[in-house]
């Protein structure tokens, strides 16, 4: 016969880290009663967590999927921006997006969202500038598809995406780009000049 301990569970914490990336991400199913338009989303996201899990090399420190009534919430923990974004373009992510785009039609939603934590990270991407490769401000970006508002887009308001905001890191930049001219303008006797908000 086994005895449940009355030890009480002891208060925890994480180990201290500089930096890291915290990714959400989403499919949200539209239309229940056509499920050969949407079942193949679920098996992406598991052919997807399946490779991440089985190479640590990848750079996701922690993955917890949440599902729901009408589809999944995923929390990723990643080392950096730079290796979430070099995911993201390897086959396995970029054929699921481009299936996603190809088969168009409102059966079923994607969203996802990045949040850079901590000390503000280098640029994520191969072939940049030694400038724009210097560490930048820390920044966020979202984006949904055939989902209506959550997250971030729910807490600060959503806008089409267009020319300058189509990939991550060019959301990223903007906000990174939002942050300097902040920090540049020069103060005035009630301190810095900040711009609205979007």
């Amino acid at each position: 016969m086994t005895t449940v301990s009355d030890s009480p569970i002891p208060r925890l914490t994480t180990e201290p880290r500089d930096s890291l990336t915290v990714f959400l991400l989403g499919a949200r199913v539209n239309a229940l009663l056509r499920p050969r338009r949407w079942m193949w989303v679920g098996a992406a996201f598991r052919r997807m967590a399946a490779e991440l899990e089985a190479d640590p090399g990848l750079g996701m420190l922690h993955s917890r999927t949440l599902p729901s009534m009408r589809g999944v919430t995923v929390i990723q923990y990643w080392e950096s921006t730079e290796a979430l974004l070099s995911y993201a373009q390897g086959p396995t992510h970029s054929s699921a997006w481009r299936r996603f785009y190809r088969q168009g039609g409102d059966a079923v939603g994607l969203w996802h969202e990045t949040f850079e934590v901590g000390l503000p990270q280098a640029g994520a991407a191969a072939g940049r500038s030694p400038e724009e490769s210097a560490p930048t401000q820390r920044g966020y970006e979202a984006i949904y598809a055939n989902v209506p508002a959550l997250g971030l887009g729910r807490a600060l308001g959503t806008r089409p995406v267009g020319r300058g905001t189509q990939r991550a890191l060019d959301r990223l930049a903007l906000r990174r780009a939002r942050a300097r001219t902040r920090a540049a303008e020069p103060a005035g006797e009630d301190g810095p000049t900040r711009a609205p908000n979007p």
